[in-house]
């Protein structure tokens, strides 16, 4: 595993809102004409989350962030649709700790959630009436579920952090 970790300090900060507002309109003008917009991008949610955790972001491979404190990889997921989401994990995925960014593009409000699993709990949760994510990994299939349903909603979670793009502050909870 290839690791290149960066601090996300204020500059890289204003630099991944800035990017969400660009994402934002242009999401906005495709929707227009379009069924479906763009997804939200990768590289602002877990530019967003590892500044509001103190994490670094990982450029390389082998999990999204590193926790300086603990040394645990981490795993980010997320939605910029705020009731529902669907989420996939490769057939390989291995992480300490899963996070989950929560967007109200709404309100330009997101919410962070410790999903409270590593890698091998994530392995026991249900993907259909028959199958867990280990089942489906062991096929070589990318498993897909609603982490907001299934982790989220199912286990009473509130998020830990949240930030306010307008006034681009964060806060713990």
């Amino acid at each position: 595993m290839l690791h290149d970790f960066i601090k996300i300090d204020k500059s890289r900060f204003k630099d991944a809102v800035k990017a969400y507002w660009l994402w934002k309109e242009l999401n906005s003008i495709i929707k227009n004409s379009h069924n479906r917009g763009i997804n939200f991008p990768e590289t602002i949610s877990e530019s967003l989350m590892c500044y509001a955790l103190g994490f670094e972001l990982n450029r390389g491979t082998g999990g999204d962030a590193r926790n300086p404190e603990t040394g645990e990889v981490c795993e980010v997921k997320a939605t910029s649709n705020w009731d529902r989401d669907t989420s996939s994990f490769s057939p390989k995925e291995e992480f300490d700790s899963l996070y989950f960014v929560r967007l109200n593009q709404r309100d330009d409000h997101v919410y962070i959630y410790d999903l409270q699993l590593d890698s091998n709990s994530l392995k026991k949760i249900p993907v259909s009436k028959t199958q867990t994510v280990e089942d489906q990994q062991k096929q070589g299939r990318r498993p897909r579920f609603s982490i907001i349903k299934q982790i989220i909603e199912a286990n009473n979670l509130d998020p830990i952090a949240f930030i306010d793009l307008r006034k681009e502050k964060v806060k713990k909870l």
